[in-house]
């Protein structure tokens, strides 16, 4: 592999006079950098990004973290973020933590190296004084890690009373949700706050029941669905996430429910997984392009140093109407 001295030999010129034209720090005569530069095509040099990163304190590349690349609706927003970096000149550092806060831990302490130029944050496992002691630009998704970080976040209070709004439409009676505990903290948690809220204000009983999200494939989570439907025959409502809502959708049917006339079913994040099922799910939707044109936005501003008018940025949901409620 040709070396930048190679390149200076070949070029007939100093070492550091191919860094310049490489990195733009200084102006070059044309037809010297035209020999550079034929010179760099006829070795096929391949300039190293890192080394050039770490030289001009810039490496082009953005890093995030999600708990996990398996779920559809991370998977889904990583690839709509990683689109619109890269019409902006960035590549995308991808990082599954699988959960666990030593894992999200290395990964920080790696990117505090000059490797990328900012984070967007899709995980919230560590203290919040961590996440405000990184000294790079950092948004949050869906966190609120209070002082100077900003925050990308759906409205999910919204979503939850549109859940809610779509069962008492459906005339039921006894509604269960499903989440995991764990998550209080994040926002995403207030959907299911709104909807109990929503539905016992209406004289409907609701009751919160908590599946690990992380724990279980579909069949698992199709066995979970079966004991729950079970143990509980009077639901004849269910807001879970989209996988978990299809598993209660096929666990529905097994146990020989109609859809919807005696069973409703909402799926919430309104991923792909809620359009290949028998039926049409009606759906809360976070738009994920929404989520990345906004997060992209604003951690391109505060990586050109500049202020910002707000730290929390709220994206509107949406419901989508299907065959699985009235």
């Amino acid at each position: 592999m040709a070396s930048i001295r190679d390149v200076a030999k070949k070029a007939n010129v100093a070492a550091c006079t191919v860094s310049r034209v490489m990195n733009g720090t200084a102006n070059v005569a044309p037809e010297t950098r035209q020999k550079i530069e034929d010179a760099m095509k006829e070795l096929n040099y391949i300039p190293n990004e890192l080394a050039r990163g770490m030289f001009r304190q810039k490496s082009g590349t953005v890093a995030m973290l999600i708990p996990s690349i398996r779920h559809p609706y991370f998977s889904n927003l990583a690839h709509c973020i990683e689109s619109k970096l890269y019409e902006k000149g960035y590549k995308l550092m991808l990082c599954s933590t699988d959960g666990q806060i030593e894992r999200e831990r290395e990964y920080i302490n790696i990117l505090k190296t000059n490797i990328v130029d900012g984070v967007i944050m899709g995980v919230s496992d560590l203290d919040d004084n961590e996440y405000q002691q990184f000294d790079k630009p950092m948004i949050m998704l869906d966190y609120d890690a209070g002082k100077k970080l900003p925050i990308v976040v759906s409205d999910h209070e919204k979503g939850g009373r549109l859940a809610a709004e779509k069962f008492m439409e459906s005339q039921c009676r006894y509604v269960i949700h499903i989440g995991d505990r764990e998550l209080s903290k994040v926002e995403s948690y207030k959907c299911h706050t709104a909807l109990a809220d929503t539905l016992n204000a209406a004289g409907i009983e609701s009751r919160f029941i908590e599946i690990k999200w992380n724990e279980f494939d579909f069949l698992g989570y199709l066995e979970i669905a079966k004991t729950i439907l079970e143990k509980y025959p009077q639901v004849d409502g269910v807001m879970a996430a989209d996988i978990q809502a299809a598993a209660f959708l096929k666990a529905a049917l097994k146990l020989g429910k109609k859809i919807p006339d005696d069973f409703a079913l909402v799926s919430y994040d309104g991923t792909y997984v809620a359009d290949v099922n028998l039926v049409n799910v009606t759906s809360i939707i976070q738009s994920a392009d929404k989520i990345g044109d906004k997060t992209v936005e604003i951690l391109l501003k505060l990586m050109a140093g500049q202020k910002l008018t707000k730290r929390k940025y709220l994206i509107d949901v949406v419901r989508k109407d299907g065959e699985t409620t009235k």
